[in-house]
């Protein structure tokens, strides 16, 4: 029966070696052990997955037209401060509509498909 003074006195002479048995060992257990939120994750990637193809579809394209259309309309009866608005709406359409491309390069596999 090995006690745990011995384990400790091996451990103190030899730390190198308790470092190399400790991850051969804790790679073995983590390797066996199921992440207990793969399917609370995998339910969520799917919600959110719904929601960037509903809106980097037609949806978004409309969105992004309106938000010019104010801007524009704006510009039109003289309100000088819709320039903002302009410009924030010619960049947010754009990453509105590459939202998913971008999410797929920045997450590989992971991404929606």
């Amino acid at each position: 029966m090995v006690k745990a003074r011995d384990v400790l006195k091996l451990v103190k002479a030899n730390p190198g070696l308790a470092l190399g048995v400790l991850m051969v060992v804790g790679s073995q257990v983590l390797a066996q052990a199921a992440n207990p939120l793969s399917a609370p994750m995998t339910r969520i990637q799917n919600i959110i997955c719904g929601i960037v193809n509903a809106v980097t579809g037609p949806f978004g394209a409309a969105l992004a037209i309106i938000m010019l259309a104010l801007g524009f309309g704006g510009l039109i009866i003289g309100n000088r401060n819709s320039m903002g608005l302009i410009i924030t709406a010619i960049a947010g359409g754009a990453l509105l509509l590459a939202a998913k491309t971008l999410g797929n390069t920045i997450l590989g596999a992971t991404g929606c498909a």
